[in-house]
């Protein structure tokens, strides 16, 4: 009669055993990685709403405080939609509009002959003017006495508007 060891039947695995283990190891690697996955995307899903939502609160703020300092109606420039030109109490001129190629807010300091980029993804700046009853202003820079500001940035994970209205100092 052959005797078997307790000792050799106890040193290893079945083969039950390790595709058992296998397979409930690669179950667990699987929702590990789908957990990690979705915790990148809503990181950088989160990053770009952040950078987009502080590109434009920065460039809105900028264009309402420069816009508040026109030194009267006459160095207001109306003319082009969706560009303002003015001339402040420094005697600069500056023209802020939206480049549709670039799809940026820009800026320029030297009457429109350079210009710097204030936020990017920006699918719309729509600029209103209202008299002092509130009411839409005509095209003339004369009857302008509030300046409201609409911009919109899209991207493919935001789509923020953003809207200022104010009154320029020396209206």
């Amino acid at each position: 009669m052959i005797r078997r060891s307790t000792a050799s039947r106890l040193a290893g695995f079945t083969l039950i055993e390790v595709v058992i283990t296998l397979i409930i190891m690669g179950v667990l690697a699987t929702i590990g990685a789908t957990l990690m996955s979705r915790g990148f995307l809503s990181y950088f899903v989160g990053r770009e709403i952040a950078r987009d939502d502080a590109q434009g609160r920065l460039a809105l703020e900028r264009m309402a405080r420069e816009l508040r300092t026109v030194r009267s109606t006459a160095d207001l420039n109306i003319g082009v939609a969706n560009q303002i030109t003015i001339t402040d109490f420094d005697q600069n001129v500056i023209v802020y509009r939206r480049n549709a190629g670039t799809s940026q807010l820009e800026r320029s300091q030297d009457g429109g002959a350079t210009f710097q980029p204030l936020a990017d993804n920006v699918s719309t700046l729509t600029i209103s003017y209202l008299q002092n009853d509130g009411t839409t202003a005509t095209a003339v820079a004369a009857n302008v006495y509030y300046i409201t500001v609409l911009l919109t940035i899209v991207t493919s994970n935001v789509n923020l508007s953003y809207r200022s209205t104010f009154k320029p100092a020396a209206f």
